[in-house]
């Protein structure tokens, strides 16, 4: 048990039968950036890249679709049958599952084609996400399901696909008595949450090219979770960052760099859209955060560096860890 009422969850507690879903649980499907990296030195950590599940007693929130969500949907169809029985393709159980993406870079979408639960008819899949460069989130999407690209288009998918552009001053509300999100833009009156609802908010982050990302806020009975991936850090902090997590039980932050590796003489990161170790650590200092897991983590490393890193990263701010492919946290 962590302090602050914060769990890590055992493999051997996560495959009890009387496991609770009350409260949040999160759990990492992908914690790395840029490109998967599979072998002997990555075991530990991972090697998939982005993927986050937040998953209440009455919904399914998935952040960021790189090749973790392959595991991921390899579970949720696993656990449908196993309620609905092996022909549950036809028997007309509804499958309601949100996709939450930060922006479209290949790296967060490169394994929508292969979740298993959007072959299926039942599946109700909602995909929200931020229109880039002008164009739909939709469209993205289709665009790397194009016969060039993919031998499944987009249409050819058989779940119900409800795809929709986000704002940054829109909210999300799952209501604990309803199985599909509603979305609320900043021109309609958001209704006060009831006890077990979970609310999503974003905040556009112009720190990573182009166009920027979304940053997301997951609260449920006053407990809060921000997911900040490929976001850049300021001189002094990301101020706008720094307020809209504050006081968060959990910061889920890019930490894809070092120091050393950020101001590089002969190949600088800067500018790249990622964040150092230091810059996470400040933003988790200064929004006063519980947790900050660090997240996004770089190709290059391997596990033993990770380790260090964690290390480093608890001199600056104690409640530091690395994430890691199957860390679940209770909230």
């Amino acid at each position: 048990m962590i302090s602050n009422d914060l769990a890590f969850v055992s493999a051997t507690q996560r495959q009890s039968a009387n496991q609770s879903l009350e409260g949040l649980r999160l759990r990492f499907w992908g914690v790395r950036g840029s490109y998967p990296v599979p072998g002997q030195q990555t075991v530990k950590y991972g090697g998939n890249t982005s993927c986050v599940e937040i998953r209440n007693a009455a919904h399914r929130l998935i952040f960021d679709a790189g090749t973790g969500i392959i595991g991921l949907g390899d579970l949720i169809m696993s656990e449908y049958r196993s309620v609905h029985g092996n022909n549950s393709h036809s028997n007309g159980h509804q499958l309601p599952l949100t996709i939450l993406l930060s922006h479209t870079h290949h790296d967060h979408i490169q394994a929508l084609p292969f979740f298993q639960p959007a072959y299926y008819s039942e599946t109700c899949l909602y995909v929200f996400g931020p229109q880039l460069l002008g164009i739909d989130v939709r469209d993205s999407i289709a665009h790397i399901m194009t016969e060039r690209y993919c031998p499944v288009r987009l249409e050819e998918l058989n779940a119900n696909k409800i795809i929709k552009n986000l704002a940054d001053t829109d909210r999300l509300l799952f209501r604990a008595a309803a199985s599909t999100p509603e979305h609320f833009t900043t021109r309609q009156e958001l209704p006060e949450p009831e006890a077990n609802d979970l609310m999503v908010s974003m905040m556009r982050s112009y720190a990573h090219p182009k166009d920027g990302v979304f940053v997301f806020k997951a609260t449920q009975n006053g407990r809060r979770v921000v997911y900040a991936t490929d976001t850049e850090g300021y001189f002094g902090g990301d101020a706008r960052l720094i307020e809209f997590a504050q006081g968060a039980d959990i910061l889920i932050h890019d930490a894809q760099y070092t120091q050393a590796e950020y101001t590089d003489q002969q190949f600088p990161k800067q500018g790249f859209g990622h964040s150092t170790i230091d810059m996470a650590c400040e933003v988790a200092r200064k929004a006063g955060v519980s947790k900050l897991i660090l997240f996004h983590h770089d190709p290059h490393h391997h596990d033993a560096m990770i380790e260090q890193l964690e290390q480093y990263a608890r001199t600056l701010f104690p409640e530091t860890y690395a994430a890691q492919e199957g860390m679940e946290i209770v909230l």
